[in-house]
């Protein structure tokens, strides 16, 4: 017997009202910005009451991390066809991974900005701290760095915040503009930076 045959009548109810509101509202968010997504909007553009949308996610909040989660998702996938595709020394993997994230943020830079920079009002979930956690270990696999060692995981962890500083400044401009095309040609120069003082235990 299947999960879905397990459900009661209205738990298979709230879970379909959550596969038709996701998608909806990944494109208001996308297309207008999170600012124009309410949970009124929401309900009357998939045709249930504001009370059922509730009973389904609990609050808005949660329908914004759905679709955060719709994005990690492709962000993740992403990251993992950047580096199946290459055979190449460390140094190599983890450049193409800064650059895959580089022209990710570029090409979806709402979907960027909601991993990222977006924070509700609510604490970190644990998906959002699994998504992180294996963004890390991609990278700590992509650059011959040991999982095991707190000192590779720091090394890591500031390397990925020197080409998100990168990213950032190239998504939005702040008093000088950057242009993108030529930030992307920086990041080997930061990952050969970073390698120089890669740390011995």
């Amino acid at each position: 017997m299947t999960k879905e045959k397990n459900l009661s009548k209205r738990e298979r109810n709230l879970a379909d009202i959550r596969d038709r509101a996701t998608p909806i509202a990944e494109r208001i968010v996308l297309e207008e910005g999170i600012g124009a997504l309410s949970a009124r909007r929401l309900a009357r553009d998939i045709n249930v009451s504001v009370g059922s949308l509730y009973n389904a996610f609990g609050d808005l909040d949660a329908v914004v991390r759905s679709v955060i989660a719709q994005s990690a998702t492709m962000l993740s996938d992403t990251l993992h066809a950047a580096v199946q595709t290459s055979a190449q020394d460390h140094r190599s993997r983890v450049v193409l991974l800064g650059e895959a994230y580089f022209d990710f943020a570029i090409a979806e830079p709402r979907r960027w900005w909601l991993l990222f920079e977006y924070r509700s009002n609510v604490p970190e979930y644990p998906k959002a701290q699994d998504f992180q956690s294996g963004l890390l270990e991609l990278l700590i696999w992509a650059g011959d760095g040991d999982p095991n060692s707190d000192m590779h995981r720091q090394f890591f962890l500031l390397l990925w915040a020197s080409v998100h500083g990168l990213v950032s400044l190239a998504c939005r401009p702040t008093i000088v503009a950057i242009n993108p095309a030529v930030a992307r040609t920086y990041i080997g120069d930061l990952v050969d930076a970073g390698f120089n003082a890669f740390p011995i235990d």
